[in-house]
C-alpha cells in the first residue's frame, strides 16, 4: 500500500513538472496612452463659468448674471496653432496660439481684427492651466490682469460640448 500511494504521488509531481507544455506567457496589456494637453485643447471652448478676482460674473446656469456677454464667449483652438477668440463684448480676434511643453500655459499670440488687439493686450493673452484638461473642460486663468475685466484676474471654466 505505501508503494503504491507512493508511485501515485511521483506520478502526480512529475505530471505537474516540466515534463508537459509551459504554461503559457500572459499577454502584457500594453499602457494606456498618454495624450498631450496641446491635444486635448484643440476644440472649440465656450465658457461655463467666468471670475473676475475670485468673483463670480457668469455662469451658464444662472439668468443673472453680472456680465451677460460670456454667453457668445468663444475660443476655438480647433486647428493646431490657430486661434479665433471671441470676446464678451462680442469683438473677434484671430491669431497664433501655443501650448508649453510642460501643459502648463497657453499663449495667444498676435491678436488682431479690423479694431486691432485686445484692449490693453499688445496682441498677447496668457493662461495658466489651471488642471489637466479633459475632453470637455478645459481650466484657465489670464496671468495679469485684463483691463477689458475691469482690470482683473480672469478665471474661465470652459466647454467643449
Amino acid at each position: 500500500m505505501k508503494h503504491l500511494i507512493l508511485l501515485l504521488l511521483t506520478i502526480s509531481v512529475m505530471a505537474c513538472g516540466s515534463g508537459g507544455d509551459p504554461a503559457p506567457t500572459p499577454t502584457p496589456t500594453p499602457p494606456t496612452p498618454t495624450v498631450s494637453v496641446a491635444t486635448l485643447v484643440k476644440k472649440v471652448w465656450t465658457v461655463s463659468s467666468a471670475q473676475w478676482d475670485g468673483v463670480t460674473k457668469y455662469e451658464k446656469s444662472s439668468t443673472s448674471n453680472v456680465v451677460q456677454g460670456y454667453s457668445q464667449y468663444k475660443l476655438d483652438l480647433s486647428t493646431a496653432g490657430s486661434v479665433t477668440l471671441t470676446e464678451f463684448d462680442g469683438k473677434i480676434f484671430t491669431g497664433t496660439y501655443t501650448v508649453a511643453t510642460d501643459g502648463l500655459s497657453l499663449t495667444l499670440n498676435g491678436l488682431t481684427s479690423a479694431d486691432g488687439a485686445p484692449t490693453g493686450t499688445g496682441g498677447t493673452i496668457i493662461y495658466t492651466i489651471l488642471v489637466t484638461p479633459t475632453a470637455t473642460t478645459l481650466s484657465l486663468q489670464q496671468t495679469t490682469a485684463y483691463v477689458k475685466a475691469s482690470s482683473a484676474i480672469v478665471k474661465l471654466a470652459l466647454v467643449n460640448p
